[in-house]
């Protein structure tokens, strides 16, 4: 049956069938649907002209201009940084002499008396004056140190770490490049990730795998000790860090063995991370608090980090991630059904910032996130789809829509960022 013309107040039969849109046309409607199409090519035209001009006109020196104020300012405050901390150790330098020099002087005058009393009782002892002659003797040497200046002064050399200073361009979620590679796996996989910046692990069917941003699979080794609850790496101990709900193990990526940490006893856990010096661990039950376990020379408990302003008897810490001596915390608030992050000191503790997050929270699954673009964090939102960009400020930057549902990510490689899902991971390199 021949096929009629697709406009609806046309009754002609069909001459054509348009491969793009599927829809059949008729020989006149034909010819001005094809008229049509190549005109919507006219703007595209007019918007690469455009971009061709603004290309051409893009003056290296003007941006280098603006660049170089930027970079200048930084130098001139550093300068100034390092005058303050001089001057500082200035003042220091001169009480500290100024208190030597006294301490001479009380020193002296109290051999000075002794001499003049001995002088006067005209008795003194041969022990009394071997003791003068030790006290003169030692005067002597300080006074000689202190006229030669012979005092060590402990200075180390100023480093600058190699990433002080990028040109990478700023990531934006909003502009989130396409998918790059795909790694299919069912739903029994579970969904943490991890890096040694080099590879990515994940758990794929039964097994952990390390994967590079090629998706090639160099090792893997099965794993039998039931759900994942979360995975980091230590830099100081060379080992992937991996824990279920009640145990910590270590593995070597190098012969590719998984280790039981024996010396932290058993607990509900429920996320970690791992600075230069420490292992953080969060306890999953509600009023969550932070256990602390230095890694060398070996895993050993340190400290336990609770604070009446953590946690309520109703919340938990869902995500921890160690950054430049600072810990950023997903709290998580059952009976509210709200979740909040937070930036902490390391050291002290305090809280830098707070953010609560437009997050219907759903306990099934544990809210992660990850740290991206030099100290800004990225959350992902299973509840909703969602993807979560906010600044090193604490401030909501973006929100995006990402499906599947994201449940964990994190940036790795060379600006590789892996997103896993129930059934899939992904990568996108930024």
């Amino acid at each position: 049956m021949t096929e009629k013309c697709s406009i609806a107040t046309c009754a002609r039969a069909s001459y054509a069938l348009c491969h793009g849109c599927q829809l059949n046309f008729c020989r006149e409607h034909t010819i001005e649907h094809t008229t049509l199409t190549q005109l919507q090519i006219n703007p595209l035209i007019v918007e690469v002209n455009k971009m061709n001009d603004e290309i051409h006109e893009l003056n290296p020196k003007n941006l280098y201009d603006v660049f170089y104020q930027k970079l200048d300012k930084w130098r001139i405050k550093s300068h100034q940084m390092i005058d303050m901390y001089f001057e500082k150790k200035i003042k220091e330098l001169d009480l500290y002499l100024n208190e030597q020099v006294k301490k001479l002087k009380n020193t002296f005058n109290e051999t000075y008396a002794k001499i003049e009393s001995f002088i006067q009782e005209k008795e003194i002892t041969h022990e009394q004056i071997n003791l003068l002659t030790f006290e003169i003797q030692g005067l002597r040497k300080d006074i000689n140190t202190i006229k030669n200046n012979d005092f060590q002064i402990q200075t180390k050399p100023l480093t600058l770490e190699k990433n002080l200073i990028n040109f990478d361009q700023t990531f934006h979620v909003s502009n989130l490049p396409p998918i790059y590679r795909i790694i299919d796996r069912n739903d029994r996989s579970f969904t943490p990730l991890a890096t040694d910046n080099k590879f990515l692990l994940l758990h794929h069917e039964g097994n952990l795998l390390l994967v590079d941003e090629e998706l090639t699979t160099p090792k893997q080794v099965p794993w039998k000790h039931g759900p994942i609850y979360d995975m980091c790496y230590s830099l100081a101990l060379k080992r992937f860090i991996i824990i279920n709900e009640n145990e910590v193990f270590l593995l070597n990526q190098g012969n590719m063995t998984i280790d039981k940490v024996r010396s932290i006893q058993w607990q509900q856990w429920f996320s970690c991370t791992c600075s230069d010096t420490s292992l953080y661990l969060s306890t999953k039950v509600y009023h969550s608090s932070l256990l602390q376990f230095n890694l060398l020379p070996s895993i050993v408990f340190f400290k336990r980090w609770s604070s009446p302003d953590l946690c309520t008897n109703d919340e938990a810490i869902d995500g921890i991630i160690y950054k430049d001596n600072k810990l950023a915390l997903m709290i998580s608030n059952d009976a509210k059904r709200v979740l909040r992050i937070e930036l902490r000191s390391s050291t002290t503790f305090d809280r830098i910032w707070s953010l609560p997050l437009d997050i219907i929270y759903n306990e099934k699954q544990a809210y992660r996130f990850c740290s991206i673009n030099h100290n800004e964090w990225l959350v992902a939102d299973h509840s909703d789809s969602r993807l979560l960009h906010i600044t090193k400020d604490g401030v909501m930057k973006s929100v995006v829509s990402y499906t599947p549902a994201p449940c964990c990510l994190i940036e790795f490689g060379h600006n590789m960022l892996a997103i896993s899902t129930k059934t899939v991971v992904h990568l996108h390199k930024l």
